[in-house]
């Protein structure tokens, strides 16, 4: 038996087979024109009218209502409500209003204009006052003989001098054993991670005379040898290594392309006392040596920084020279063939550059006697000292 159908099924429809209406014209694509007759125009004059008439006396109530003088500009508008603003906001002071004449008076109603005009006088006729020597005498002096240190076991002598708009001073300076150089790390560890003032290093140690180093956690790369300790033995290239050996004697090793692994493992083996990554040298064998082209630090001529740099006239005989910089009326800073210029002139064997600029600070009995050229000293990570008795 055939199933019987719950639904009855609706054919297709055939679009195709669609019948066409008369007098209209099968469009050729797939939808078709849809065709609109306009509706007949409605009479509606006598219905305009009204709302015409409606329209002409609302204009003719809005001119009225319009003010027959000019609108005042913004300006003016806004004067006039600043003035209200004032009106509403200021108070009335307590107590009874000044009479003219008195002196609270006078104080409270003041001419501006007239008090501009005495200023502007008294500006004429005042002198301005000298800024460089205000600012000069700020800055610090001493005489010679002021700054010096004698014992058996060290002597220390520092003099201030000036020259060519420098001011910089020359630590001359005899120990008894090289055990008396020695260097601090802030936080009196290497790896610490701190930096601190050199005056804040030094007064735990309390040095003769302390400056600032190489940095060498800045930098952290070369070989740091401290107090006869291998501490890192990184590659380095940039950098001029400064070595003082067991016997406090100076020199440098400046050809960096040898692996400075084998170079740290070589000093270690000798003892060497003490390493720093900085320079350039400035004096090898008491005459000027060659400046680099391109260095770390810039050795052209007429490059006026800060400067600190350590030197050797004579076993356990050292020189050091902080030159102030930055400071207009007092020192513009040294050049380092400058610097290298004033090693000369001292007699020094040796002399190699140590970190400057906002760095420099000579510390010497308690006391930075030098003037940083930030203000106040920069945090370091490092100091050399020079001790009369180191433990």
């Amino acid at each position: 038996m055939k199933p019987l159908d719950q639904f009855k099924r609706t054919p297709m429809r055939r679009y195709d087979r669609a019948p066409q209406q008369e007098g209209r014209i099968e469009h050729a694509g797939r939808f078709k024109k849809r065709y609109f007759d306009l509706p007949a125009p409605v009479e509606t004059s006598g219905r305009l009218l009204p709302g015409i008439l409606c329209g002409l006396m609302v204009l003719l109530w809005c001119n009225a209502s319009a003010p027959l003088t000019d609108v005042p500009d913004v300006q003016t508008r806004f004067a006039d409500w600043a003035q209200k603003q004032n009106e509403e906001t200021v108070k009335q002071l307590p107590g009874n209003t000044p009479e003219p004449g008195t002196e609270l008076y006078e104080a409270v109603n003041f001419n501006q204009q007239e008090v501009q005009e005495q200023v502007q006088e008294q500006a004429q006729i005042t002198p301005e006052p000298q800024v460089q020597e205000e600012e000069g005498s700020q800055f610090k002096h001493y005489e010679p003989g002021e700054l010096t240190y004698n014992t058996e076991r060290m002597s220390v002598s520092i003099e201030q001098k000036q020259k060519d708009g420098m001011t910089y001073f020359v630590c001359d300076i005899k120990l008894t054993d090289v055990s008396q150089l020695r260097t601090a790390f802030a936080g009196d560890s290497f790896t610490s991670g701190i930096y601190e003032a050199v005056s804040d290093i030094a007064d735990r140690h309390s040095p003769v005379l302390a400056i600032n180093a190489d940095f060498c956690r800045y930098h952290r790369d070369g070989v740091i040898i401290r107090n006869g300790e291998l501490l890192r033995k990184q590659n380095i290239t940039r950098h001029h290594l400064l070595i003082i050996d067991e016997n406090g004697d100076l020199s440098a090793l400046t050809d960096r392309t040898g692996k400075q692994g084998l170079v740290a493992n070589d000093l270690e083996e000798q003892n060497t006392w003490q390493t720093f990554e900085f320079g350039p040298v400035l004096v090898q064998d008491g005459a000027a040596a060659r400046l680099p082209e391109s260095f770390y630090v810039n050795c052209h001529d007429g490059y006026y920084e800060p400067r600190t740099a350590i030197g050797q006239i004579g076993p356990l005989h050292y020189i050091i020279i902080v030159v102030d910089g930055r400071r207009e009326g007092y020192s513009t800073g040294a050049s380092i063939p400058q610097l290298q210029e004033l090693f000369l002139e001292e007699g020094a064997q040796f002399a190699f550059n140590l970190d400057g600029g906002g760095s420099t600070t000579l510390y010497f009995l308690g006391e930075v006697i030098n003037m940083p050229s930030g203000g106040k000293e920069r945090s370091v990570s490092d100091v050399i000292m020079f001790m009369p008795n180191p433990s």
